[in-house]
């Protein structure tokens, strides 16, 4: 059994299936971020995933529920993911003040350099926050690279000012009544808030503009390499749903930028897993 943890002040959840050679980094770079604890959901995984979560479920920094739903439910709406959501805040309420909702895919962190409970203490009279979501493509890898996400995928796409942006939520589970979409909650009263305070309405999946991201953003590497890009097309294809990835690298498509921000995280990250035994991916 795992040893009992007292109350954390931020969690993560996510769901994931066949993320072994993600799992530890997600789950270490979050740490340094301030994450205490992690709620994870197997979406029947047959890869060595176990192996990679063992020391974290051992000391009790993770809890892993097997959740071998059908991903999609009839209106092609990624349902198994909406449930495990909805399953953590009630199983979970007590266990956090407040819990990220994040995919596998996505890193969350302050761009000012803060430890993420430092900048969520300032909006602790809200219900939940939302944080702004940039996003990355394969940053010219054709194959998965040797080594870390925030290390091998640097470009982006680039952000007018007059432009909106997807966002993840931070919620109070307390205050939950339930999960929309993998982006937004309703909750008993009020509403979530942008980093400048400004009511979002949680129907609506994009941030107010202009996008405010200087002291919480969400880097979403949606494809990693050119190769996962094609497999995770495929995937989708397999489960009936009608979400497409795009038919051609995001770099042919649109101009990038070059995004850094991440990568001095990278020793630290690797520095946790080497003393945790695990390998850097790739």
């Amino acid at each position: 059994m795992p040893p009992e943890r007292g109350r954390a002040y931020l969690a993560a959840c996510t769901i994931y299936r066949d993320h072994a050679d993600y799992l530890g980094e997600w789950i270490e770079f979050h740490r340094l971020m301030g994450v205490e604890r992690f709620v994870l959901y197997d979406n029947g995984s047959t890869d060595h995933h176990l192996d990679v979560l063992g020391p974290y479920l051992r000391e009790g920094i993770a809890v892993r529920h097997e959740w071998p739903l059908p991903f999609l439910g009839h209106s092609g709406r990624p349902k198994a993911m909406f449930l495990a959501f909805e399953h953590c805040v009630g199983a979970h309420r007590d266990d956090a003040r407040w819990i990220a909702f994040l995919d596998i895919d996505e890193f969350l962190f302050s761009p000012a350099g803060a430890r993420l409970p430092e900048v969520a203490r300032d909006y602790e009279a809200f219900p939940g926050l939302v944080v702004s979501r940039a996003e990355f493509g394969p940053s010219g890898h054709l194959t998965q690279p040797a080594g870390l996400v925030i290390e091998s995928y640097v470009e982006r796409e680039p952000l007018r000012p007059d432009e909106q942006a997807p966002y993840k939520s931070i919620v109070d589970p307390g205050e939950v009544t339930r999960c929309l979409s993998a982006h937004s909650f309703m909750y008993r009263a009020g509403l979530p808030v942008d980093e400048e305070l400004r009511p979002v309405d949680p129907l609506k999946r994009m941030t107010r503009k202009p996008v405010a991201w200087s002291r919480l953003r969400t880097h979403h590497y949606y494809s990693r390499s050119e190769e996962e890009r094609l497999r995770k097309a495929e995937l989708w294809r397999d489960i009936g749903s009608a979400r497409t990835v795009p038919t051609a690298p995001l770099q042919s498509r649109r101009r990038t930028v070059r995004d850094e921000t991440l990568v001095p995280y990278g020793p630290a990250v690797r520095a946790a897993l080497a003393g945790r035994g695990l390998p850097t991916p790739g």
